[in-house]
């Protein structure tokens, strides 16, 4: 059975303190089984994320998540540890990600640990990986997550070099220039057009449909929106409606999308609504609650409350 090693953020001072004494404790028992390159391994990784989390806790989760599968695979899929990775076995590990075992997937989330009798113990319900079907945001993230990781292996004298970057530009998916959709849940531009003439009046449902719009018929991709990486805000995604454009950036470079009519009709709605000048405490797409960007990951969340509400309506 694959179980958890890593807990969440909030735990995690406590589980580097438990790994101290190698888990010689009732807290995450089940660690003090593996062997010592495995410990190292895990010592390396805990101390990784502490360093992530504390910079960022919103993408703790994202982190951890692609990182624990990269390690994961290594002790239990090859016998290798962090010290082997090179190009070949990460070609690899990113053709296992695209159809992962079925006793490494969970049909829905589950924690990974669990509080019993005061004793952090793993749940035997939990998988790696979630029964779905990856998508190119998903595929880009986990590229991004695992460079940095690298990055960290080599500064650390680890691992020699980083082979994610090559990788990278050999990627087929993406590097094809027309992102891929989903056919399955496909909406139409006259029910999004229905749906805005229901909603055109609420700033968020409309700044939603905006985004569905320019995700799922533009190919804009979703980190466009996004906050990328530490210290970087999408200042520069924005609308101009007097030319029906909006630009962005993607793959380091600001582009241009011109609008069409029910795109125009959308953006200039948003516009009025918004009513204020982007900056990097109000991007352009603005937050129900709080301020600063949106993750790639709550966006996606967004996306498929969207698509749900038009298919139920379609």
């Amino acid at each position: 059975m694959i179980k958890p090693i890593i807990d969440t953020f909030c735990q995690l001072p406590y589980q580097i303190d438990y790994a101290q004494s190698h888990f010689q404790n009732k807290n995450y028992h089940h660690l003090s089984k593996i062997s010592d390159e495995q410990y190292n391994d895990l010592m390396i990784v805990l101390r990784y994320l502490l360093s992530v989390g504390l910079q960022n806790t919103n993408s703790y989760n994202r982190y951890r998540n692609e990182v624990e599968k990269l390690v994961l695979w290594l002790w239990y899929q090859q016998n290798q540890t962090l010290a082997h990775i090179d190009e070949a076995l990460l070609k690899e590990y990113l053709h296992f990600l695209q159809t992962p075992p079925e006793d490494w997937q969970m049909t829905r989330k589950a924690t990974r640990f669990k509080l019993v009798e005061n004793v952090r113990v793993y749940n035997p319900h939990w998988r790696p990986f979630i029964k779905t079907t990856t998508c190119y945001e998903s595929r880009a993230s986990t590229y991004t997550i695992l460079n940095h990781f690298c990055n960290h292996l080599c500064d650390t004298k680890i691992i020699k070099d980083n082979p994610i970057k090559l990788l990278r530009k050999r990627d087929s998916v993406l590097n094809n220039t027309t992102k891929p959709l989903s056919k399955v849940n496909e909406v139409s531009y006259e029910c999004i057009e229905s749906q805005f003439a229901k909603c055109q009046d609420d700033i968020h449902r409309v700044r939603d449909l905006l985004l569905y719009y320019f995700v799922k018929h533009k190919n804009v991709m979703l980190q466009s929106f996004s906050l990328q990486a530490d210290g970087f805000y999408p200042q520069l995604a924005h609308l101009d409606i007097s030319n029906e454009l909006f630009y962005f950036y993607q793959n380091g470079q600001l582009q241009s999308l011109t609008l069409c009519p029910l795109g125009l009709k959308m953006a200039e709605q948003y516009v009025l609504l918004r009513g204020c000048q982007i900056s990097k405490s109000a991007p352009l797409l603005h937050k129900q609650r709080g301020e600063g960007c949106y993750e790639v990951r709550q966006l996606r969340r967004m996306i498929k409350a969207v698509e749900n509400e038009l298919n139920t309506d379609a």
